[in-house]
């Protein structure tokens, strides 16, 4: 398991969504065997757009991706209208 703070915690809670057939709160837990707040909190910052360019929606109990964008385009995006690119 990837210890706490690791981004890898993110890529894993899409990577459930994108393949369980019902993307639940719960089914998302046992499939990663993270603790349910964990994976609360985790798919709050993904249904805020926190990770760019992957859109997740929820429809009533059900987690999907809808879009999965240009990840490198949405990351330069962020960086070049950041504050704290110097250098």
């Amino acid at each position: 398991m990837f210890p706490r703070g690791d981004l890898n915690r993110i890529w894993l809670v899409i990577g459930a969504i994108d393949n369980l057939e019902s993307a639940t709160l719960v089914n998302i837990v046992k499939a990663t065997g993270m603790p349910k707040p964990t994976i609360n909190d985790i798919l709050k910052k993904l249904l805020n757009g926190q990770v760019p360019s992957v859109i997740i929606v929820k429809n009533e109990a059900i987690y999907s991706i809808k879009e999965w964008g240009d990840f490198r385009e949405e990351i330069t995006k962020l960086f070049q209208n950041s504050t704290c690119k110097d250098g």
